[in-house]
C-alpha cells in the first residue's frame, strides 16, 4: 500500500506542478485547462492522503490476510507470466512471418505486441483467480 501511495502522491504532485505551469505560462484567451488540472491534482492528494490513513489503521488485519495468500499469489503470477511470454513469443514470429510479405513500422508491431500483452495478462490474471 505504500507503494500505491508514493505513486499518487508523485501524479498528484506532478498534476498540481503541471497545472500551475500551465496557468503561469498561458496567456491565450480561451479556456485555461491548468485550473482543471491543479483543482483535480488537489482533490486526488486529498483522496489518497486519506486513503492512506485509513489503510494504516488496518494494517494488522492486512498482514493476517497476506500470509494466507502470498504462495497463492506467486503461483498466479508465475502463471500469468508464463502464458505472457508463451503469446509474445507466437506473435514476434507471426510478425516476423508477415514482415516478408508487408510492410509493417516499428512502432505499429511493438503496439500491437503491447495491447495484445496487456489484454492477455488481465484475461490470464482473472482466469487463473478463478481457477485457483
Amino acid at each position: 500500500m505504500k507503494n500505491l501511495f508514493i505513486q499518487r502522491f508523485l501524479v498528484t504532485t506532478l498534476l498540481i506542478i503541471l497545472g500551475s505551469i500551465q496557468i503561469i505560462l498561458d496567456t491565450s484567451v480561451g479556456i485555461n485547462y491548468g485550473y482543471l488540472m491543479l483543482l483535480s491534482g488537489g482533490i486526488l492528494l486529498l483522496y489518497s492522503t486519506f486513503s492512506y490513513i485509513k489503510s494504516r489503521k488496518n494494517k494488522s488485519l492486512e498482514k493476517e490476510l497476506s500470509k494466507e495468500y502470498d504462495e497463492r499469489d506467486a503461483l498466479i503470477d508465475g502463471k500469468v507470466a508464463y502464458f505472457s511470454l508463451q503469446i509474445m513469443v507466437f506473435e514476434i514470429l507471426i510478425i516476423l512471418f508477415l514482415l516478408n510479405f508487408v510492410v509493417i513500422p516499428a512502432n505499429t508491431s511493438l503496439f500491437i505486441i503491447l495491447i495484445s500483452l496487456i489484454i492477455c495478462e488481465i484475461l490470464s490474471r482473472k482466469y487463473y483467480n478463478h481457477i485457483l
